[in-house]
């Protein structure tokens, strides 16, 4: 179950970002190039809005642009979800498909009943659009048109094509995912603020979204262990993790009162 609050920066909309944009890695991309570690909510508003620092046709596709951002990201370090994801993806920047997938995941109902249709498919199995229609439709009946269920099942499609889960244009096909170190770091700490813990951090959908198997996830955590963005102590079967290194004391408080 997701928690949803002023400090660690879930979201509880019935309704996500990809009901109207895929995840907008390129924008996020431009965004982690172009402002520095310390951008402000107000920093993004200004840089997007005001001085059109993602190249919008109109005062109206800039504003546009930042509300889905906001609603895919939160685009607020004062909150735990995008802080790290912002730091992650100044410290690496190829990691930033994943790590977006992982926030947005966390805050967009729709991206996450989307993940039951692609994590179930074979590798070089083909996905088509309609079966994506259909999966939304089954976790939402009744909720959506045929209109906004096709262009949603596009938006996430898309989305899952710049993870790397899918690949091609017209024809989607599912492909096997490898982590790297930053991005498996986050989609364990995502999971731990969710209340997951040891065996079941490993196991559970968030490590799905970055990794095929667990025999590609445990290296990338022993690398980020190694360059101190958690800790990981894997023996004798128990696995123990600690991301005291990425939490301020308030997000640690609170987590320790949640759990």
């Amino acid at each position: 179950m997701l928690i949803t609050d002023n400090i660690l920066g879930f979201s509880d909309a019935a309704v996500g970002g990809h009901s109207a944009r895929s995840m907008m890695l390129h924008e996020m991309t431009d965004l982690v190039r172009a402002l520095p570690l310390t951008a402000t909510r107000d920093d993004f508003s200004k840089s997007i809005v005001d001085e059109n620092i993602l190249a919008k046709p109109t005062l109206s596709s800039r504003k546009k642009s930042l509300r889905h951002l906001v609603e895919l990201y939160g685009m607020d370090t004062s909150k735990t979800l995008f802080r790290i994801l912002w730091n992650f993806g100044h410290a690496d920047i190829d990691s930033l498909p994943q790590i977006c997938l992982v926030c947005a995941y966390a805050r967009d109902p729709q991206l996450r009943q989307s993940f039951e249709l692609v994590r179930k498919l074979r590798h070089g199995e083909v996905l088509d659009r309609v079966a994506m229609e259909e999966s939304l439709e089954l976790g939402f009946p009744d909720r959506f048109s045929p209109a906004m269920k096709k262009s949603m099942a596009q938006n996430v499609n898309t989305t899952w094509t710049y993870s790397g889960h899918l690949t091609g244009k017209a024809k989607k096909i599912k492909q096997n995912v490898e982590p790297r170190p930053l991005s498996a770091a986050y989609s364990m700490l995502v999971g731990y603020l969710t209340g997951l813990r040891s065996e079941r951090l490993l196991d559970s959908t968030y490590a799905a979204l970055v990794a095929s198997n667990r025999s590609q996830l445990l290296p990338a955590l022993s690398l980020a262990s190694a360059q101190g963005l958690l800790s990981l102590k894997n023996a004798a079967g128990i696995v123990e993790f600690d991301f005291s290194n990425l939490l301020t004391a308030e997000e640690q408080g609170f987590i320790h009162e949640s759990y």
